[in-house]
């Protein structure tokens, strides 16, 4: 009722005039306040409608990461890196000479996570479930040619870092946004959009030429939108990956930094 009423120009309850001799009289807008009342009320709705289709693929994003079963995706990731970092040590053959007793069977463990070492660059952040595509080698400098690739929804890679793998003293940097972006541009490319939740010690995981790199949150940081410094960032005693996002989230006034050291 309230809502209803909040659209209507002469709602349920109206001010009404007590004249001594012509009775109980409402009071009724005039014609040109209808015309303002009504051309308010179709920007209002104008506005939130815009708001929504805006702003939908963060808060789908945001929805999706509430749902995320966080201590299954602690003991992925570390089932996943250790396939992929140690390998199976032998054990010797043993011969048994009674029956075993029988052990109760072991707990499945969680599905695992949607990831698979493949020639495909790609990059999966399991703690917010961000899974998306890298474009490699596209240049920060050039708008023509990083907007092509954020446009598609494209994670793109800076082609003045390293490449995973490339081993300590080298970065690789990713960025899904750029201070060219505009208000609508806030629909593409949400992947990055919840970097914000990401805290130290969080796992990131990187597929590139049939192997998986994983990499560990070890500082953020929040830059001016302009300071390309870190782009050339590199430690000598680390391989880094940096992703950059927009900061606050939703806008591109500043940028978010995550810096993450393979492990």
């Amino acid at each position: 009722m309230v809502l209803n009423n909040f659209f209507k120009i002469t709602p349920e309850k109206r001010r009404v005039k007590i004249i001594k001799n012509g009775g109980v009289i409402y009071s009724n807008p005039r014609w040109w306040k209808k015309i303002i009342f009504y051309f308010g009320s179709f920007l209002t709705l104008f506005s939130l409608v815009g708001i929504l289709y805006i702003y939908s693929p963060i808060m789908v994003s945001w929805l999706r990461y509430k749902l995320i079963d966080q201590s299954r995706v602690l003991v992925e990731v570390r089932k996943i890196t250790q396939q992929n970092n140690i390998l199976p040590t032998p054990t010797a053959i043993q011969t048994m000479t009674t029956t075993p007793e029988p052990t109760a069977r072991p707990e499945p463990l969680p599905t695992p996570l949607p990831v698979a070492a493949s020639d495909e660059f790609r990059i999966n952040i399991p703690k917010i479930g961000a899974d998306n595509k890298i474009q490699a080698n596209v240049s920060p400098y050039s708008k023509e040619e990083y907007m092509k690739v954020l446009k598609n929804n494209v994670v793109a890679h800076s082609s003045e870092s390293s490449l995973p793998g490339d081993g300590k003293g080298t970065t690789a940097y990713l960025f899904a946004h750029s201070s060219q972006q505009g208000v609508l541009d806030a629909r593409d490319n949400a992947v990055f959009y919840l970097l914000g939740e990401m805290n130290d010690n969080d796992d990131i995981l990187v597929s590139y030429k049939g192997k998986i790199f994983t990499y560990r949150v070890y500082m953020e940081k929040i830059i001016k939108s302009k300071d390309t410094d870190y782009l050339n960032y590199t430690d000598k005693d680390k391989e880094i990956l940096i992703l950059q996002t927009c900061w606050p989230i939703g806008t591109n006034w500043q940028r978010l930094l995550v810096f993450a050291e393979r492990i």
